[in-house]
């Protein structure tokens, strides 16, 4: 299991640096008047079931997204994103970057998947049986999706879950799941199309 997640990882950064290579070469193929690019910032509040005792969580969700056109229905964005949570039993941060996969719809509804790795952190806040031990750190493996929708102009409103993979050794692992409703503001390139 564990060498499985190790080459899921190693697939996941790699096709991260081909995509921004990719957006990269054919941004320098078309003039920056014409580029269609999107760049997005989002934030909301989050609740999070931290797979750890029998609570959930409240916190905060923000990040961006860095979206380029191509010719295909699939609309390709690098995306990253920071969630902290604070419970009665733990606190809990991730610090994620990866990709998001757009397709290409028209109306105000724009739906959307992820992937997304990155360093998260556990923090006890109440004791847990081991002297000490008062936290751990884990690489994080999230997939998700969510729905945006055009409100007013460049504004949408942001619904969105994220499942969680933590393993922090010795078949000790976690699997929390956020859910997250909050702003989204899309900046578009005086060329782009909507998504």
């Amino acid at each position: 299991m564990n060498h499985h997640w190790k080459k899921l990882t190693w697939l996941s950064i790699a096709a991260t640096l081909m995509l921004a290579c990719t957006t990269h070469i054919a941004a320098q193929a078309t003039p920056t008047a014409t580029a269609p690019l999107d760049i997005s910032v989002f934030a909301g509040y989050t609740r999070t079931f931290p797979d750890y005792g029998q609570v959930t969580n409240p916190g905060v969700t923000f990040g961006f997204d860095f979206a380029h056109y191509f010719k295909f229905p699939i609309v390709p964005s690098l995306e990253a994103r920071a969630n902290i949570s604070n419970g009665t039993i733990v606190n809990e941060r991730t610090y994620l970057f990866g990709v998001r996969m757009d397709p290409k719809l028209h109306g105000r509804f724009h739906p959307y998947g992820d992937f997304l790795i990155g360093p998260g952190n556990l923090h006890y806040v109440q004791p847990n049986g081991y002297p000490g031990y008062v936290g751990d750190n884990s690489v994080v493996k999230s997939i998700g999706g969510g729905v945006d929708f055009d409100v007013y102009k460049h504004f949408q409103v942001k619904a969105d879950v994220q499942y969680q993979f933590w393993n922090f050794g010795s078949n000790y692992t976690l699997t929390p799941t956020t859910y997250m409703i909050g702003i989204n503001y899309r900046l578009r390139t005086r060329d782009s199309k909507p998504r």
